[in-house]
């Protein structure tokens, strides 16, 4: 009878046997932009004259600027396209600040799509770095470009953003490599003693944690400190063996075998879910890692702006 179990509960496992699979941490890093981050920054643009908040377009202007410093953007929005329509074509200016506020508005809301589509309708395609906020404008195009994929087109303007401010296009170069845990990326940055060791030194082994669980049931789980998971997963493991072992020893063969194939599928699947939770472990320390990073040295597009509306 032990043999029939051995060789059952072999052949389970060859079914249900899983093939490794080589993780890798996928972070979810980012900044939810808000007042704070904006009403402290004084204006680009020259404060509108008397003679201009007599007209209609000055007066949707003034009070769409008011509801963008309040963060109503969507409100801000809808007057400054309502300005748009009023004012003077000829007036190319302030035509300019009122697109340029509106695709400040879109990517403050973190609708991407909506900033590059206004700006490449809009009288902002010529402008040259004498533009009050040049740098903020292609710093905004060049991360929307990024959230939608279109990574060329967001090369091209950290080019432009470099020749005109190091600082930023190095901030902006550490945005990225950390939010994509890009190691390669973030050594060439010098982020080696600041990231790279601590997290190196804290993280969670995948391998070893898979290991220890196909040793012991629940050992992978402990290891990474999740000790009810480790309870449950000893427990369930242990009754599912004996339940099997005694089924066969009585003679039930077809008990013994369900029996033996639900333990299998426990088993791999305990090793398996022991690497998951490990490299969820190592996402979730590394994302807390590098945002603080991020926050400290002012890494986030946002909180390179030195002007707003």
């Amino acid at each position: 009878m032990r043999l029939v179990f051995v060789l059952t509960l072999i052949s389970s496992l060859l079914f249900y046997g899983c093939q490794s699979r080589n993780l890798e941490i996928n972070p979810v890093i980012g900044l939810v932009p808000a007042k704070r981050n904006i009403d402290c920054l004084a204006s680009a643009f020259e404060l509108l004259s008397d003679d201009e908040l007599y007209q209609a377009f000055g007066k949707e202007l003034q009070i769409a600027i008011v509801f963008a410093k309040e963060f109503d953007l969507y409100r801000a929005i809808t007057g400054f396209k309502r300005a748009l329509i009023l004012i003077p074509k000829k007036n190319l200016n302030r035509v300019r600040q009122i697109e340029y506020s509106i695709i400040e508005c879109y990517y403050l809301a973190q609708k991407y799509q909506e900033v590059i589509d206004i700006f490449e309708t809009s009288r902002l395609l010529d402008i040259t770095p004498e533009f009050p906020a040049f740098g903020q404008l292609i710093t905004m195009l060049y991360d929307s470009y990024l959230q939608v994929g279109l990574s060329e087109k967001a090369c091209r303007l950290l080019a432009i953003i470099e020749m005109g401010n190091k600082e930023v296009a190095h901030k902006l170069k550490s945005y990225v490599a950390l939010s994509n845990a890009d190691f390669v990326g973030l050594e060439l940055l010098g982020f080696q003693e600041s990231l790279i060791i601590p997290y190196e030194l804290e993280k969670k082994s995948v391998k070893k944690a898979k290991i220890l669980n196909a040793i012991l049931p629940g050992a992978g789980y402990y290891y990474i400190g999740q000790k009810k998971s480790a309870v449950t997963a000893f427990v369930i493991n242990t009754l599912f063996t004996v339940a099997a072992y005694q089924f066969f020893s009585r003679g039930y063969i077809a008990a013994g075998t369900i029996t033996t194939s639900f333990e299998a599928g426990w088993y791999f699947g305990g090793i398996n879910g022991a690497g998951l939770e490990a490299n969820e472990y190592n996402e979730r320390l590394y994302e807390s890692k590098a945002k603080d990073l991020m926050l400290k040295q002012r890494y986030f597009p946002i909180l390179t702006f030195e002007t707003s509306f």
